[in-house]
């Protein structure tokens, strides 16, 4: 009788043991969870983008600067500017190179290029909305031209390649900080964009651009920084793939084409400005709803995430020793787990 209770003990300790023992081998860790937002996102993938992105930057500040310091009236100027363009690519295929210790986060990557984006934006349409403020629907002859002076065209374009320099300069300081993921650094991208595009037309519904072009080029700037500002604090709501984010882009291009297409049938000669404006952001709107409720099955990365509260779902066998009273004698078996779950 005891050498039939000390077996029954022996098989209890190693059958309670064998899981223990497999989850600690090397070779039967069980994969850690893939968070998805956040401080745990763990994509860094990002380094053939870093080049690109960093490339395409050296060519238009580059180029920028070129048109900023070289004499226009002079023969080899052109040469001049494109040789600027030549040296800001291989400016920009250098920097990632030596500087970077290998792969980085995608998302901080595409943080870089919408920073770069809208300081480019603000430090072009700033000052040229300043200097268009004379011009109005009864302004005098000569008062309401676009790039009046040389020096003006300078002005601007550095102003530009500055402020895109310094945006992408503090992106990669304060982006690590951030650990956005790659769908909301996009999601940024895309928001001055759009609010770019929808302040422009705002302003064109209340004045013609061509009447009034500083009202426009104004209300493009204010809302494209406002709609980065409330991207970025409405970040966890664009948690999304940044495929996703690329297909709402098409569904409002293409709403925004059908608005259009409409506001021509109703009025072929397109002479009412403020109808056009407005059947171009109300297709746009409206492509932006279907595009984002139709796919929502792209956020297929976020399948590896940690399942719901109570989910029930097949996992891997787990074998756990049972013992049990029946009739005043103790029987020992084996219980095999394969329905697991939360609840």
């Amino acid at each position: 009788m005891l050498r039939k209770r000390m077996k029954a003990l022996a098989l209890i300790l190693a059958l309670g043991l064998w899981p223990a023992g497999a989850r600690a081998a090397p070779g039967l860790a069980p994969a850690p969870v893939r968070a998805t937002s956040g401080g745990g996102w763990v994509d860094r993938s990002g380094f053939g983008e870093l080049v690109y992105r960093s490339m395409l930057e050296g060519y238009l500040v580059g180029t920028g600067a070129g048109i900023a310091l070289v004499d226009p009236l002079a023969g080899s100027s052109v040469v001049r500017v494109g040789l600027g363009g030549v040296l800001g690519i291989s400016a920009g295929l250098a920097l990632p190179l030596l500087l970077s210790r290998g792969e980085v986060r995608s998302g901080d990557v595409a943080l870089m290029g919408a920073a770069h984006g809208l300081g480019m934006m603000n430090g072009m349409f700033i000052p040229l909305t300043v200097q268009l403020l004379p011009c109005s629907p009864g302004s005098p002859p000569g008062t309401c031209v676009v790039f009046a002076s040389v020096d003006q065209v300078r002005f601007n374009v550095l102003m530009s390649v500055g402020l895109s320099l310094a945006a992408g300069g503090l992106a990669v300081y304060f982006g690590p900080g951030l650990s956005l993921s790659p769908g909301q650094a996009e999601a940024l991208g895309s928001a001055a964009f759009w609010g770019g595009v929808a302040g422009f037309l705002l302003g064109n519904a209340i004045s013609p651009v061509d009447g009034t072009p500083s009202l426009s080029l104004g209300a493009m700037v204010a809302m494209a920084d406002a709609a980065v500002v409330s991207a970025l604090l409405l970040r966890d709501f664009f948690e999304m793939d940044r495929s996703r984010i690329w297909f709402i882009d098409l569904a409002v291009v293409v709403g925004g084409a059908t608005g259009l297409a409409l506001a021509y049938f109703i009025n072929p000669s397109l002479t009412n400005h403020t109808g056009v404006s407005i059947a171009i952001l109300g297709g746009s709107a409206a492509g932006w709803v279907v595009g984002y409720s139709a796919t929502g099955g792209l956020d297929g990365y976020k399948q590896s995430a940690p399942p719901e509260r109570a989910a029930v779902h097949l996992g891997s066998p787990t074998i756990r020793p049972l013992a049990s009273m029946t009739r005043g004698e103790r029987a020992v078996g084996v219980q095999v787990d394969v329905l697991q779950g939360r609840f």
